[in-house]
């Protein structure tokens, strides 16, 4: 029995990894998974995989794309779930913003700098035409501090996926003014060159494992309830969310889509030069 640890943060897309836990299905597949959930998100996550702290971790693409070409010494080795993040744009209700003109030049709400909550307030800023600068986030950590800072009257966006912020929109907490979906794939299996090199036969059969389990749960006639159930959202929110996601049931790895994201992280100033999707798959895959 070998130890794989891995991270991911405590929402409905990592759901399939928990009933595999539960069913055993790693422990007969060879492998101890010892899960980290990371309320913080992906920038932790990548902080986690620098300093060794896990093998391999669930993040948003574009955090992983940034992160291993600024020398994270980890590669994507699978597409986890293939449809777009759907994130909401949300700003406190007792703030006079309507309509998404009048984000400009208002500050983010983010979990950590190099988050996917950063990084998405940025191509979301981008797409309003204006990019914001590092005086323009405020560190909130989690979704509890969200909370707090937007119960403020002070204006500030918060981008967060809509199924996990719907309980908070649900208690009139917050506004939803505008909605963003960046047109690549929302999560990436990550792990470390040396889980790579040392573990490569671990790391195959656990994506083997987690791709069967996500392919069962997307048939599974009763998901949606269990979603709700677990995540403690409301049976339509989750309904929502279950109808619109595609996990990536062979795990395969988009080169166009990296260049999408690569070509975005560039204009937003997150990375240097222009590599060929040639380069991108050299640089951030196993191949």
């Amino acid at each position: 029995m070998t130890t794989l640890r891995v991270a991911g943060v405590p929402e409905h897309f990592n759901l399939p990894w928990h009933l595999a836990m539960e069913s055993g299905a790693f422990r007969n597949a060879g492998i101890d998974l010892q899960w980290r959930t990371v309320p913080e998100g992906t920038g932790a996550m990548c902080d986690m995989l620098r300093n060794g702290e896990v093998d391999m971790a669930v993040l948003v693409t574009e955090g992983a794309v940034r992160d291993i070409l600024n020398g994270n010494p980890s590669r994507i080795v699978a597409t986890y779930v293939g449809s777009p993040l759907h994130w909401g744009v949300y700003v406190g209700v007792a703030t006079d913003i309507q309509v998404p003109a009048e984000l400009v030049g208002k500050p983010f709400a983010i979990s950590r700098v190099n988050s996917g909550s950063h990084l998405v307030a940025m191509a979301y800023a981008r797409s309003l035409g204006w990019l914001p600068g590092p005086e323009d986030f405020i560190v909130v950590e989690n979704m509890q501090g969200a909370e707090e800072r937007m119960r403020t009257t002070t204006p500030v966006a918060f981008l967060w996926e809509v199924a996990t912020t719907s309980p908070w929109e649900e208690q009139g907490i917050f506004r939803k003014v505008d909605e963003f979906r960046p047109p690549w794939p929302c999560f990436m299996v990550v792990a470390t060159e040396k889980a790579i090199h040392g573990h490569a036969d671990v790391l195959q059969r656990a994506l083997e494992t987690i791709r069967a389990q996500a392919a069962a749960f997307a048939t599974r006639p009763d998901a949606p309830e269990l979603v709700a159930q677990r995540q403690v959202i409301s049976l339509p929110a989750a309904q929502r969310w279950f109808k619109e996601v595609k996990w990536s049931t062979d795990g395969s790895i988009d080169a166009d889509a990296l260049l999408s994201v690569a070509t975005a992280l560039r204009e937003m100033g997150l990375i240097e030069g222009s590599p060929t999707k040639e380069e991108l798959m050299r640089r951030l895959t196993i191949q």
